[in-house]
């Protein structure tokens, strides 16, 4: 089970919010090693769930939650299963070199399968983790343009799959191989050791090669969305707000001064239930005449005895003039399928954690009811005005790059991000890190800006150059931050 803890922990090294993304091309190598030797199929389920726990406690360990987990797992173990057919399908052939052939052409189209479907369709949003997303905040991101996070997945596990057929080809013994390659009394070495090293000279050339042109286009990629995006037409003045979660009365009212008293705004954004859940649409229709613009916030609403999460855009006369509504519900937060039964760690967590204690699981009355996300309008300017589309999405829901893809064909002309992050309590800063990564990604792959908004989020822009332009919610002397910019479209 070496290999796979050394690829969890090459893994955990990966995702850190340090950068460290050379790591992505080698972190799942020792991983895909396993794969190519175990013949065993208890050994290979085994060593995938010790890799994918250790891996998981190391990189999302803030979304600790049994439920979500098993319903992670249960996905992803798909994987060595499938691996195992391969292998005795190919079996038939009676020649290991075709088994591991087979197996080094199909790991990085299993493993981007296995890594999309999981983040998909578990019950936790999973895209922060899947191995594109370390890539993020690298010179790759580029990559994104081609296809999405699931492109940039795909390279990764391609240079792995690469690097292990490399130390590991066919009819050959890892540890023998290595012995000749490097240990000239081995008494193999004079016979093996020109040809093999013909092998690795030229193949890790070609390895490197891929690598440096990958890098050029995405290089080339970033450079065609920034010239892009900079020679839009049309723009809007924003104003964005992050707050964490002690927004108190003071605060609120320096930033009303500052928005209303300052320069006009196209538009002005507020996180995900930034003032508390008390304050319902009434209040908001107030702020939006005092703000005089077009003015969107996200918070509780009620419509025919039924509780929805939504986005509502109002304008200068504080008008609702749009809603759309969350639709992708945070598991336990805004619904729980279990009814009245409630897992004895749960209760443990309301009493440490105050901020979850209104949480769907444990009171199903404050269930969510799944809405209707829609394309948003608005009109902006003196005279005469134009009319802009956008999407809001809410908090997590930014985590399924395949919705926003289908909301930019619909015709969203850019995107909102409200959220609040008040659930999180140990792992923020690596949460954030780990979104940000993934909405630079979306960003450079629908040439598309995302507006993020939160409690306990930044508050910015980020480009299709994959640029960030953030500000901090966290400060010595507020415990807000408002980002002032343009955003074009």
């Amino acid at each position: 089970m070496r290999l796979p803890i050394l690829s969890a922990i090459l893994g955990i090294l990966a995702f850190l919010p340090v950068n460290f993304y050379p790591a992505s091309f080698v972190w799942l190598t020792p991983l895909f090693i396993f794969f190519l030797k175990e013949k065993s199929f208890w050994r290979l389920i085994w060593g995938t769930f010790v890799f994918r726990l250790i891996f998981s406690l190391g990189t999302v360990y803030f979304t600790l939650e049994p439920i979500l987990w098993i319903s992670s797992l249960l996905i992803f173990l798909g994987l060595p299963i499938l691996i195992w057919l391969i292998k005795k399908f190919t079996e038939f052939f009676h020649s290991s070199f075709i088994i591991h052939y087979s197996l080094f052409i199909a790991l990085p189209f299993l493993w981007t399968i296995f890594d999309h479907l999981e983040a998909d369709y578990s019950l936790l949003p999973t895209s922060i983790m899947t191995a594109g997303n370390a890539l993020g905040s690298s010179p790759f991101v580029g990559l994104a343009g081609l296809g999405g996070l699931i492109f940039l997945t795909f390279f990764a596990a391609l240079i792995n799959a690469l690097i292990a057929f490399l130390i590991f080809p066919p009819e050959a013994d890892l540890s023998q191989r290595l012995t000749s390659l490097w240990l000239a009394q081995n008494p193999l070495a004079e016979k093996t050791k020109p040809l093999n090293f013909k092998f690795l000279a030229l193949y890790s050339f070609f390895i490197i090669a891929l690598i440096f042109g990958a890098w050029r286009i995405s290089e080339f990629q970033l450079q065609k969305n920034a010239a892009v995006y900079d020679n839009l037409e049309n723009s809007l003045k924003i104003a964005v707000l992050s707050a964490n979660e002690k927004l108190n009365a003071q605060s609120f009212n320096e930033i009303q001064n500052k928005l209303i008293g300052g320069e006009k705004f196209d538009l002005i954004v507020f996180p995900e239930n930034v003032l508390g859940k008390s304050f319902g649409i009434d209040f908001h229709q107030s702020l939006a005449k005092k703000l005089n613009t077009n003015f969107i916030a996200a918070f509780d609403i009620f419509r025919n005895g039924k509780k929805y999460d939504s986005s509502v855009l109002f304008n200068e006369k504080g008008e609702a003039i749009d809603v759309s509504d969350k639709n992708r519900l945070t598991f336990a937060g805004e619904y729980w399928p279990f009814g009245g039964w409630t897992p004895f760690y749960m209760k443990w967590l309301g009493k440490t954690n105050p901020n979850i204690q209104d949480y769907a699981v444990f009171d199903i009355q404050n269930s969510y009811s799944r809405g209707e996300r829609k394309i948003m309008a608005m009109k902006y300017g003196n005279g005469d005005k134009k009319t802009v589309k956008f999407v809001s999405l809410i908090c997590l829901e930014i985590h399924y790059p395949g919705d926003l893809k289908e909301l930019k064909k619909e015709g969203a002309q850019f995107i909102i991000n409200p959220t609040s992050n008040r659930w999180l309590d140990r792992g923020l800063k690596h949460f954030l890190y780990l979104t940000d990564n993934l909405r630079k990604i979306e960003a450079v792959w629908l040439k598309t800006p995302i507006i993020s908004s939160g409690v306990r989020d930044f508050a910015g822009i980020i480009r299709p150059d994959g640029k960030a332009d953030l500000v901090n919610f966290e400060s010595k002397n507020k415990n807000y931050g408002l980002f002032i910019g343009e955003i074009r479209y």
